[in-house]
């Protein structure tokens, strides 16, 4: 298990360092999203500080993007890709579900859709951030055949308990774990997400970018 966080710019300015020497290893920062409403990209007025302060301290770090169903979801993955493509990133990228104004196989299309954008271009799949309710609801809805395709994608689940995660599918259990929305981090003045990672160091190679894990065998 490695801790970690998730951060935007609600936690404002963070001293880096002190999160570093907090033991945080890992963190997701908030990059894009398109506002309710609006075809125009948003960007996180803290990414670039976020993506530069987890690199300059020896964090891992991916951004997120916040997803919407009001806009075509290759616009908003190529947009997403625009923001961060020159990010110092070291992990998957990810895409956060936990609104729609879709439901079932409809919402399920579209999500692969951005998936698949993000795939060609950056030739791994992305990380799916989702909690059960919404996984369940929305995107299995009344059929599991519409998240059959999700099969093999990573999953980061928020389940803000202190019970294990429960299964969710088709997944073959989750990576990475939001377990608290209001937790308490040297460097950061407001409450922040708490993450674990469900595995060793070895394991998080396969989730690093671009893939650690491939480019060990490689030189083996």
């Amino acid at each position: 298990m490695k801790p970690g966080i998730d951060v935007s710019h609600w936690q404002s300015d963070i001293d880096w360092p002190q999160v570093k020497a907090a033991g945080v290893e890992f963190c997701f920062y908030k990059a894009t999203e398109y506002p309710l409403g609006k075809t125009e990209i948003y960007v996180d007025d803290n990414l670039e500080a976020n993506a530069r302060g987890c690199a300059e301290n020896g964090i891992y770090s991916a951004p997120y993007h916040f997803y919407r169903t009001h806009v075509d979801p290759e616009v908003q993955a190529a947009g997403f890709l625009g923001v961060v493509r020159d990010l110092p990133f070291t992990m998957r990228p990810v895409i956060d579900l936990e609104v729609a104004g879709k439901s079932g196989a409809a919402l399920c299309a579209d999500v692969k859709a951005f998936c698949d954008v993000i795939e060609n271009e950056l030739k791994v799949k992305p990380i799916i951030y989702s909690s059960g309710g919404f996984w369940r609801s929305y995107m299995i809805k009344d059929k599991y055949a519409n998240v059959l395709q999700f099969t093999g994608y990573p999953l980061w689940i928020a389940q803000w308990t202190l019970y294990w995660p429960s299964p969710l599918y088709p997944f073959a259990g989750w990576n990475f774990w939001q377990h608290s929305e209001s937790g308490r981090m040297p460097g950061i003045k407001t409450l922040v997400d708490l993450d674990w990672f469900n595995g060793d160091s070895l394991d998080f190679l396969n989730f690093t970018y671009p893939n650690s894990a491939e480019l060990s065998e490689r030189s083996a």
